[in-house]
């Protein structure tokens, strides 16, 4: 893995309103039938809202999460233990969870279900040989979002241990949703009203019609396009308030010099850039003088923001589903000790999806 990136002097983020925070949590372990007991959990200590992962599994029941933390541009490690360390306390739940700077290959032969959450990662060679037989590894994200170099599948097939994507387009999470209020919250922080507003969508599925649903049922007036439509869009007929990227998939330039979209002609039109996901030219389109929000460069496959970034529910949501996807594995692991029907199970509750499907898209 490569080293992390020196810290900020900024404060680290805390989650605000943890009552709010909470009640969401025991909502979602109510609502996914959550139940960890029995089972010990490998995830992350983070700062922010993604302190809840490891506050899930407690306040499931789990018999210990080890939470593995880092310094990092968020936080420094000693600062992120300190703050899950006393909300767990507050939770009644403080012995459950182990924070450490130690790697997670220290506690694989331990725990039951690892996650692929930051500081976890990658999940190696050396994580994957000592896990249990009843382990389960559980992706919180889509199939298609899989990066090879964050979990080692070929060692968790060869030992028969299930790697389970999210299914975020489930009922009880719509996580995509929240892709379209960043967008929102973007363009309503730069000055575009939304409502009444003339709006570019540049995404494929299931992105692009997230957003777009969201900005119409908004006031916005929406026109969606995948990236394999821009070359036949005429620019000079049509004149947007904004230009909302969110392509996950395509890895062709979608503005720059070189790209799809040229920035020079955004800015005659005096168009906003909010750039969710997509691979843009960041130096040509700052040369240009266009704005783009947020003022952020990413690698390809990356979103500027997470949707943490509009509140906690999302990530709330999304990551006890992810839990619930390894407990379910878990427990078919141990009833009997059979990868395919754990996979089966899991992926038949609705909230799982195959892995094969989107197995080497990622970046």
């Amino acid at each position: 893995m490569p080293s992390a990136e020196p810290c900020t002097s900024l404060p680290m983020k805390r989650a605000e309103r943890r009552v709010r925070v909470e009640r969401l949590i025991r909502t979602a372990i109510s609502d996914l039938h959550l139940d960890l007991s029995e089972i010990s959990i490998l995830t992350e200590a983070a700062s922010g809202y993604f302190a809840v992962t490891s506050l899930i599994a407690a306040l499931a029941g789990a018999d210990r999460v080890y939470a593995v933390t880092r310094d990092s541009p968020h936080g420094t490690a000693g600062e992120v233990k300190e703050y899950i360390e006393g909300w767990a306390a507050d939770l009644g739940v403080g012995d459950r969870i182990h924070v450490t700077t130690s790697p997670g290959a220290d506690f694989a032969s331990r725990v039951q279900v690892v996650t692929n959450v930051g500081f976890v990662r990658p999940i190696d060679r050396r994580i994957v040989e000592r896990l249990p037989y009843d382990a389960a590894i559980s992706l919180m994200s889509e199939p298609w979002e899989f990066r090879s170099r964050d979990v080692d599948v070929h060692s968790c097939r060869s030992r028969d241990i299930p790697v389970l994507a999210t299914n975020e387009t489930h009922s009880r999470l719509q996580i995509f949703r929240y892709v379209g209020l960043i967008a929102l919250k973007l363009m309503l922080e730069s000055d575009i009203e939304v409502y009444r507003s003339r709006v570019l969508v540049v995404g494929s599925e299931p992105f692009g019609s997230a957003a777009s649903d969201v900005l119409m049922n908004n006031g916005c007036e929406v026109f969606l396009l995948q990236p394999t439509q821009l070359s036949d869009l005429a620019f000079g007929d049509s004149d947007y308030d904004a230009v909302v990227l969110v392509e996950y998939r395509d890895r062709q330039t979608l503005v720059g010099a070189a790209g799809l979209i040229d920035p020079n002609v955004l800015v005659d039109m005096g168009a906003l850039l909010v750039h969710i996901c997509g691979v843009v030219d960041d130096a040509y389109i700052a040369e240009s003088g266009l704005r783009k929000v947020p003022n952020t460069t990413v690698q390809p496959g990356y979103m500027t923001l997470t949707t943490a970034c509009v509140g906690p529910r999302p990530v709330v949501d999304l990551h006890t589903a992810g839990l619930r996807v390894g407990e379910i594995a878990v427990r078919e692991l141990r009833r009997s000790r059979d990868r395919g029907l754990a996979e089966e199970k899991a992926v038949g509750s609705g909230l799982a999806a195959r892995l094969d499907d989107g197995l080497g898209r990622g970046c």
